[in-house]
């Protein structure tokens, strides 16, 4: 009989396999391999960076991180081969590329605020262009 710490081990070993290995995984490295050929081919290098891409594609994953159920990843997989497959064909172009990952991308980035010690007028100008110009009551 093995010791404890060998079963558990192995288990580990399987419940890793399960959870993000696998399928998944290969898909992950599929679609990050892909993802060069995609910004050349829709001319995005000056948008977005292949760095940036792969966190697009990373938050993507980490968004059904919970999902467990095999027939669900095997779905969510044969649905992202479809969507990378339009990208590749250029049935999607690149305003449906800018409009569908990489504005929510930067959207989300921009979201977090930022503790300054700016005026508010100061703020108001960077973050829009123009100021938001109030009324003084003196």
């Amino acid at each position: 009989m093995s010791s404890r710490l060998a079963q558990k081990a192995v288990e580990v070993a399987h419940q890793d396999k399960r959870l993000f290995g696998g399928a998944a995984r290969h898909f992950y490295f599929e679609i990050c391999r892909c993802l060069p050929f995609i910004q050349r081919l829709h001319k995005m290098e000056e948008m977005v960076s292949l760095k940036e891409l792969r966190a697009i594609v990373k938050e993507k994953f980490k968004e059904y991180k919970d999902v467990k159920d095999g027939r669900v990843v095997d779905l969510l997989i044969f649905k992202g081969r479809e969507e990378i497959e339009t990208y590749l064909l250029m049935h999607k172009q690149r305003h449906h590329v800018v409009t569908e990952v990489v504005e929510p991308y930067y959207a989300k980035q921009r979201a977090v605020k930022k503790v300054t010690t700016n005026s508010p007028f100061l703020d108001s100008f960077l973050s829009s262009g123009y100021a938001a110009i109030g009324v003084r009551n003196s």
